[in-house]
C-alpha cells in the first residue's frame, strides 16, 4: 500500500492484480482498518453494473455491430476479457473480485463509492483510432497463437504486485500505443478524478491495478503543482459522422477513382495494361479478403462472396458497405446465434472461442476487412510505383505490348 497527501486529504492506494486472492484480502484489510470517507475504484459505470449484476444474459446486436463497423472494438474487448478470465480461473478468482469486495464493504460501512475510470467504450475507441495498422495485425495474429508456455502462478502475480513498474515498462516497449491508451491516459483520467475528490474528503482509499499506482501518484503531484489535465481531451472520440478515418475514406476513394482515370487515360491505346491492372486489383483486394475469411474458418461461400465484393466495396468508404460487413452478414446466415453463444462469448477460454458462432462471425468480419485493406494499399503502392515514379517505364511497356 502507498500513501500520499493531496489537498489535506490522506489517500491510501491499494494496488491490485485483478485475479489475485491476496488483492481481495488486502482490500478488505485496508478498508476495514482505515474506514475512509470515500472509496474510489478502477471502474466505469458499465463495468460496475457488470460486476454487480448476477444476470449473465448479455444482449449483443450483432447485425448492428457489423453495420456500424464496431466489430473490431467488440473483438478486442472479448479478447481482453477472456484473457483475464483464463488467468482468474487458475486461482479460483473471478476478474474484478477485489473491486466487488471494495463495493460490498462500502455498503457495509456506509461509505460513498466513486467510479473513477474512463468508459471502456471510449478507451477501446481511442485505442483503435491511435493503433497503427501494423500493431492491429500483430494483435489479431495473437488470437491464433498458443500461450501454454507462459507460466502464470501465485508467485508471478506477487512479483507483478511488488514490481509493477517493470511490467508496465515492458508493455511500453512492446506496444507504445496500448501503453499510452490503456495505461497513461487512464492514469491521467483517474488522477484528475481523485484530485477533485481530495478537495471534499479528508481520507480516501483508492483501489486500482498495481500498474496504475505510480502513474496516478505522479499526475496527482503534478496537479498539486498547478499543472492541468484536460478531461474533455481524454474522453474525446472522433464523431463517427465526421471522424478522420471516414474523411480519409472519402479522400482515398476519390484518389482511387482519379488514379484509375489516370490509368485509363494512358491505357486507351493499350487495353492489355488496363486489363492487367484490373486483374491485380481483383486478385489482391478480393484474394486477401477471402484469405481473411479462411483464416477465421468461415464458410466457403462467405470467402467467395468476400472475394467478389472486396474489389467493389473497397471503393465505397461506408461501414455498411465494407467487405467485413458483407462477409459478416453472410456468415451470420449460416451460424445461428444462441443465448449460450452470447454468455460463453465472455466466459469461454480462447480455444473454445473459435467454436463460438458469434466470435467466429466477428473474426470473419475483422480479418476480411483487414485483408482487403492490405490489398488496397499493396495495389496503390504497386500502381504508383509504375505510373508515377516510373512514367518512362510505363511508356516503354506500352511500346512493347
Amino acid at each position: 500500500m502507498k500513501t500520499i497527501e493531496i489537498n489535506n486529504c490522506k489517500i491510501y492506494f491499494v494496488g491490485t492484480a485483478h485475479v489475485s486472492k491476496d488483492s481481495i484480502e488486502e482490500v478488505e484489510k485496508v478498508i476495514s482498518e482505515i474506514l475512509p470517507e470515500g472509496i474510489a475504484v478502477e471502474l466505469d459505470e458499465r463495468r460496475f453494473l457488470t460486476i454487480m449484476s448476477e444476470n449473465k444474459n448479455k444482449k449483443i446486436d450483432i447485425k448492428e455491430a457489423l453495420k456500424s463497423g464496431d466489430f473490431t472494438k467488440l473483438l478486442i474487448y472479448i479478447f481482453l476479457s477472456n484473457s483475464q478470465k483464463k488467468i482468474g480461473e487458475m486461482f479460483g478468482v473471478k476478474p474484478g473480485s477485489e473491486m466487488k469486495k471494495a463495493i460490498e464493504l462500502s455498503y457495509l460501512y456506509n461509505i460513498p463509492i466513486y467510479l473513477i475510470d474512463r468508459d471502456i467504450n471510449i478507451t477501446l475507441s481511442r485505442l483503435l483510432e491511435k493503433m497503427p495498422l501494423k500493431e492491429k495485425i500483430k494483435f489479431l495474429m495473437a488470437l491464433f497463437e498458443e500461450d501454454d508456455d507462459i507460466e502464470i502462478n501465485e508467485e508471478k502475480l506477487r512479483e507483478i504486485l511488488n514490481n509493477p513498474k517493470k511490467y508496465v515498462e515492458m508493455l511500453k516497449k512492446l506496444s507504445p500505443t496500448i501503453y499510452n491508451v490503456l495505461v497513461d491516459e487512464r492514469d491521467k483520467y483517474m488522477a484528475k478524478k481523485i484530485f477533485e475528490l481530495s478537495k471534499i474528503k479528508n481520507s480516501l482509499v483508492v483501489v486500482v491495478g498495481a500498474g496504475h499506482v505510480d502513474g496516478i501518484i505522479n499526475y496527482l503531484k503534478r496537479l498539486e503543482n498547478g499543472e492541468k489535465i484536460d478531461i474533455d481531451e481524454l474522453i474525446k472520440v472522433k464523431d463517427k459522422k465526421f471522424k478522420f478515418s471516414k474523411i480519409f475514406g472519402y479522400l482515398l476513394t476519390i484518389a482511387i477513382f482519379a488514379f484509375l482515370g489516370y490509368i485509363l487515360y494512358y491505357s486507351i491505346s493499350n487495353p492489355d495494361i488496363l486489363k492487367l491492372l484490373t486483374i491485380n486489383w481483383i486478385i489482391f483486394t478480393g484474394g486477401l479478403a477471402a484469405l481473411g475469411v479462411v483464416l477465421a474458418r468461415g464458410k466457403p461461400l462467405t470467402a467467395l462472396i468476400a472475394f467478389l465484393s472486396a474489389p467493389i466495396t473497397t471503393l465505397i468508404p461506408l461501414p455498411f458497405a465494407a467487405v467485413g460487413t458483407v462477409a459478416g452478414l453472410v456468415e451470420l446466415k449460416f451460424r445461428e446465434i444462441t443465448d449460450k453463444d452470447i454468455v460463453n462469448l465472455f466466459e469461454a477460454d480462447l480455444k473454445d472461442l473459435l467454436n463460438n458462432n458469434l466470435f467466429r462471425i466477428l473474426l470473419v468480419a475483422t480479418l476480411s476487412n483487414l485483408g482487403a485493406t492490405i490489398g488496397v494499399f499493396y495495389c496503390l503502392g504497386k500502381f504508383t510505383h509504375i505510373f508515377i515514379l516510373f512514367p518512362t517505364l510505363f511508356l516503354t511497356i506500352q511500346t512493347f505490348l
